[in-house]
Formats: C-alpha cells, structure tokens, sequence
C-alpha cells in the first residue's frame, strides 16, 4: 500500500508540474514576453528545481519536511498565520526553516533570537529582499518600509526621522489629547447604543497624522478622508493575501490571470493620486502649516540631491499606513480584551498609572543566529506574536494578565513591539504617547460592556499586514462624575 501511495503521489505531482507547464506555454503565446523576462523564468524554476534536489546551504535549521515545487506554502496560507508560526515554533524551536518556491525562509520565535539578529547583528540583518509586488507598492522600492538598506535608504530614513522630531516636539501632546477629547464626544453622542467602533479609532488616529503630516483634520463623515480610508484598508488586506505573496516566491504564475493582483495594482494607483493630491494641495497654500511634517521633508529635499519629491511620496504612504492601521488597531484590541475582563481597570485604578501602563503593555504585545548559519538572501521573519506568547518567559500567554508588568510582576526587556535596529519602527514615539493617552481618556470616561446575551469577541485575530481583532460591538457607558 505504501508503493502504491507513493507512485500516486509521484504522478500526482508530475501531472500538477506538467498542467502548469502547459498554461504558462498557452499564457506565453499570448502575452509575448521580452526575452530577458522569458529567461529569468527559465532560470526560476531552475532554480528551483536545483535547491529541491540539492538542499540549501541553510539546511541546518530545523524545519517542516517540504515538497517540491511548492515547499511549505501550505504552513503559510493558514487563516490564523501568527498563531499557526508560533505551534511550529514549539515543534521545531525558536528558529526554524520554511520554503516556499526558491525562497528559503527563517522564522525567529523568541526575544532573544529576534534581538539577536535585529539589534546584535544588525547590518546583516537590515535589508529587505527583493520583492516582485513589493517593487510594485513601493514606487520602485522608495519607501522605508519596503527599501532595501543602502546609502539612499538611510539617507531617506533620517530626513523623515528628523521631519517627525521637529514637527512632534512643539505641540505632539496637545495634537493628541485634542482627538482624544474628540473622540470621547463621538462616543457620549451614542448613549448607550451597541456599535462597532473601530472605524472611530480609525479616524482618531488618522486624524493625528494627517495633521502631523498635511495640517489637515477630518470628520468621519468626510468623503475625502472615506476615500483615503477605503484605498488604504484595501492594499492592506490586498497585501496579506497568499494570492499576492505567491508571486514572489513563484516567478511562473506571474504569466496567469490574477484578479487579486489586479485588484491591488488599481488601488496602489488610486492611493498614489490621493497622494499626489494632497502633497499638491500642500504646495499650493499660501500660508502652510508651519509644523507639518511634509514641508520638512520637501524643506530637507534642497539639502539631499539624491533624493527625490517620489522619496517624499511614499514616506507620506508609510506615515498614513503606519499611524494609523497600526493604532487603530491596537485601541480595538484593547476594548476587545477589556471585555474579556471588564474589572480592568477599575474605577479606584485612576490614581495608578502604573495599572495603565501595565494594560498597555499587555496588549502591545549572511551570519549566525542561535548557532545557525544563514546564508544571505534568505528572508528572515521575526514572529513578534510567538515571542510575545513564549510560555517560557509569559505564564498562560494567552490569558490577559496586565499585572505581569506591575513592578514585580514582570519585566519589559521581552517585549520588541516597535522592532530594533536599523528597522526600528521610526514612529515610536508618537505611538506611544497616542496610545496612552487615547487609552487613558477612553478608561478615565468610560467602562466598556458587552449587549446582553453577546459573547465576547474571539481573540483569534485576522492576519494581514497589521494583525486585527474580529469586528464585534460593544456599548461605551460614561463613568459618572467625569463629564460636566
């Protein structure tokens, strides 16, 4: 039985392999590509043909058994990715090898692999890899985010760092507790009523950085703000898509159909004439915001000939995605898992910061790397969510538990939310201040409840680019005493 499984299983795949070959011939005939373009196929699935038979210099790290042409793809199309890395992380350790196409992945599960190779050893371990769709969102590879790590990308780097420490150290605090009172009205002006707030969130905290960035503010009734909003959320969705991440580990499918891939490819236009707009606009005023971060980053543009209005294009992309996916996010946690345990914080907590404090750290939650050679090229994938559920360092690391990080309760040095080294995430510190002091409005004014008979929200997530909690509804009540 055992022969015959495996000559089936054998067939099976040598009529896959062959039914590929077969619509790329038909896609070939079709599209007629460019030479250059047919041969760097060619030499893909080459390639990949040779690393199947002959292994990879990275074999050493332990990993999952693959099957060619399609290595491990499978272990990464799971619905909940974060926490399916993190099981292979207890099978396999802290460190471990996946394949998918002719990329050779490392996955890092633990803090001190992850700080190891982003802080330690960080000039090895700064780059990106190249990046068929990423290419393509970049604008050719401008953006932080994305750039591989050369001179032009540390250059680019410190004209936006030093664009978001002069534009945040005037009035950051003020900026934020003005949408945080905002916020609290939207919220007063509901009494009562069951509702799905994480389009709120959204627009609190896209509010800060488009001020931050263009001197603008919105309400959520805005088209203009819709608009942007609904572009953004797409690429991000689009961009978490195994439809889209196959591309690059498989150069072949390329020559096929791909609606997902189309779908992308027409928001990542509409985001970049949204963008467009709004630097124009900036440019034509006749009085522009002193303290907005784009006339530095178009100021700093006449100090830096290498870099160009397209480096000051996707910086904005980066700012708009990165403050305002990421913090939204995080706020809808935070009520998700405060359903879970409304007695936190309780209103006799208002004196202690320490308690909110220790809430929001809850919810934040070619070299060597543990002994192992890793070649160069391979991609490396730093699993934040397993280093933050390690059993290891979190008793229950799934229970939510704030008063771990009370004085004695716990330690911080485990946790690397904003990442390290050359990566480290360049809105750290306007992250934090927004989220304690969105945070500390929200607990200050009101207790968080479920409507009857709902259960609370599963705490699964959805992964994407930002790892986002399940929609559910929830009723803000006011905690008497703090509105006049």
């Amino acid at each position: 039985m055992a022969f015959d499984l495996s000559v089936f299983s054998v067939g099976a795949l040598l009529f896959l392999v062959s039914l590929v070959v077969v619509l790329i011939s038909v896609v070939n005939e079709r599209l007629k590509p460019n030479a250059a373009e047919d041969n760097k196929v060619k030499s893909s699935l080459f390639h990949q043909i040779c690393q199947f038979v002959c292994g990879s210099p990275s074999i050493s790290v332990p990993g999952p058994p693959s099957y060619f042409p399609f290595g491990n793809m499978m272990e990464l199309a799971h619905d909940h990715l974060p926490l399916h890395l993190t099981s292979l992380a207890q099978r396999y350790g802290s460190i471990y090898r996946l394949r998918c196409g002719n990329t050779t992945i490392v996955v890092l599960s633990s803090t001190e692999v992850i700080r190891e190779a982003l802080v330690k050893k960080w000039s090895d371990f700064a780059g990106r890899p190249h990046s068929y769709t990423g290419n393509i969102v970049s604008g050719g590879g401008f953006s932080i985010s994305l750039g591989d790590y050369t001179e032009l990308w540390r250059a680019h780097r410190r004209l936006v760092h030093s664009a978001l420490q002069r534009c945040c150290q005037k009035s950051l605090h003020e900026l934020i507790e003005r949408h945080a009172l905002r916020l609290r009205k939207v919220l007063m002006d509901y009494k009562g009523t069951a509702v799905d707030l994480s389009e709120d969130f959204t627009v609190a905290a896209s509010n800060v950085i488009t001020t931050l960035a263009f001197g603008k503010e919105y309400d959520k009734s805005s088209p203009e703000l819709q608009q942007l909003h609904k572009c953004l959320n797409e690429i991000v969705a689009l961009w978490g898509s195994s439809w889209i991440s196959a591309l690059d580990s498989f150069p072949l499918l390329r020559r096929l159909p791909n609606p997902v891939f189309a779908r992308l490819l027409k928001e990542v236009v509409r985001r970049d004439d949204i963008i467009q707009k709004h630097l124009k606009d900036y440019k034509s005023q006749d009085k522009k915001s002193e303290d907005a971060i784009t006339g530095s980053l178009l100021h700093g543009l006449e100090q830096n000939t290498e870099l160009t209005d397209t480096h000051v294009h996707m910086a904005t992309v980066d700012l708009l995605i990165g403050g305002t996916e990421t913090t939204a996010a995080w706020l809808n946690w935070t009520i998700g898992f405060l359903l879970h345990r409304p007695e936190y914080p309780k209103y006799s907590d208002r004196h202690r910061l320490p308690v909110l404090n220790a809430l929001i750290h809850e919810v934040s939650g070619s070299d060597h790397i543990a002994g192992y050679f890793i070649p160069k090229n391979t991609v490396i994938i730093p699993n934040l969510f397993g280093a933050h559920h390690n059993p290891a360092v979190w008793p229950e690391p799934y229970s939510f538990k704030p008063e771990r990080f009370l004085e004695g309760g716990g330690s911080t040095r485990a946790l690397v939310p904003f990442g390290g080294g050359a990566r480290l995430c360049l809105g750290e510190s306007v992250a934090k201040m927004e989220l304690f002091l969105f945070t500390a409005y929200l607990l200050r004014d009101f207790q968080f409840v479920l409507p009857d008979k709902v259960p609370p929200p599963d705490l699964k997530g959805v992964a994407s680019v930002v790892l986002k909690i399940n929609p559910f509804k929830a009723i803000a009540l006011p905690r008497l005493g703090n509105f006049s």
